[in-house]
């Protein structure tokens, strides 16, 4: 997950491509093979890293323009099985119009997740997670709020497999999604409903389970995306709902993931560029399956 805007660097994502296919990776339900979504939470409780996710956007901020750069990482370690903690941390370069530049690292983010619901059959997970940002552990230069701030959420994420053969054509389809209340540490900003998913199109899925389309091995492990990713004010006078859309696509290998989205801003409260966001994204529990990628408690 990005608490802040991030950016990108293009150049830092080829190389890894020829990994084996995928056999065991986590995000695995059913038949159903979920890629790390990565402008959203996924309901996954697991061992990853994210590292780095990089993002270049200019946007509003309190109505002023903002062109900000951000490296980011993110670590989720396995407490249990279905129960795993994650770490995010940020740093920010950020340039408002007419005003000197600041850079600095955003506030610590730590979220507990549990996983609640698993149908295998019906290729469905649902989670519950809360997000905790750690009020003055970042930069005041940058923004980063004193005080911390919470949000308790619910994620869940849901393969179409289970449609009928009349249907076929749709079972590669799957959605991931989360929904969470915002409580701000300042008493003078709104409380905000954080809400956001993705829309997902498994090349993998449809060579595995569907019919074989002769796809070659790079190209089937490719998944066609949109994320959407929205915060509305719920207070008087909060504002209006700001976000953005995310259409990209994820190459996910046995180890790693690639993965190269555009950022979209939803309307004009959030701006009017159009940014990139990428990340390079490492399965812990595929590279050290018997060590720092099991839970810590079995």
């Amino acid at each position: 997950m990005i608490s802040t805007t991030l950016r990108f660097h293009a150049a830092l994502l080829f190389g890894a491509a020829l990994a084996p296919a995928i056999a065991n990776a986590h995000g695995i339900v059913g038949a159903r093979f979920f890629p790390a979504t990565i402008a959203t939470d996924d309901p996954f409780a697991a061992d990853e890293l994210a590292l780095p996710t990089i993002s270049i956007f200019r946007h509003l901020d309190a109505g002023e323009p903002v062109s900000e750069t951000g490296y980011s990482l993110e670590y989720s370690k396995s407490i249990f099985p279905g129960f795993a903690l994650s770490f995010g941390e940020g740093y920010v370069h950020a340039k408002p119009d007419g005003g000197p530049s600041a850079s600095g690292f955003d506030n610590l983010e730590v979220t507990p997740i549990l996983e609640i619901a698993r149908s295998e059959e019906h290729e469905f997970i649902a989670s519950l997670a809360f997000s905790w940002e750690v009020g003055g552990s970042g930069s005041h230069g940058i923004g980063a709020d004193s005080r911390s701030s919470y949000t308790p959420k619910i994620q869940f994420g849901k393969g179409f497999g289970d449609l009928p053969d009349s249907a076929s054509w749709l079972r590669p389809f799957a959605v991931t999604g989360f929904a969470g209340y915002g409580i701000p540490g300042h008493d003078d900003e709104p409380h905000t409903a954080e809400w956001g998913g993705a829309v997902e199109y498994s090349l993998l899925y449809l060579q595995s389970n569907v019919r074989d389309t002769g796809l070659g091995p790079f190209v089937s492990r490719l998944t066609p995306l949109v994320e959407f990713s929205l915060s509305s004010p719920l207070d008087r006078h909060g504002g209006p709902t700001t976000g953005t859309i995310n259409p990209g696509i994820i190459w996910s290998g046995q180890q790693i993931q690639l993965g190269l989205e555009a950022i979209l801003p939803v309307n004009h409260a959030t701006g009017s560029n159009v940014g990139v966001l990428a990340q390079l994204h490492f399965y812990i529990d595929d590279i050290f399956p018997h060590s720092l990628g099991t839970p810590v408690f079995k």
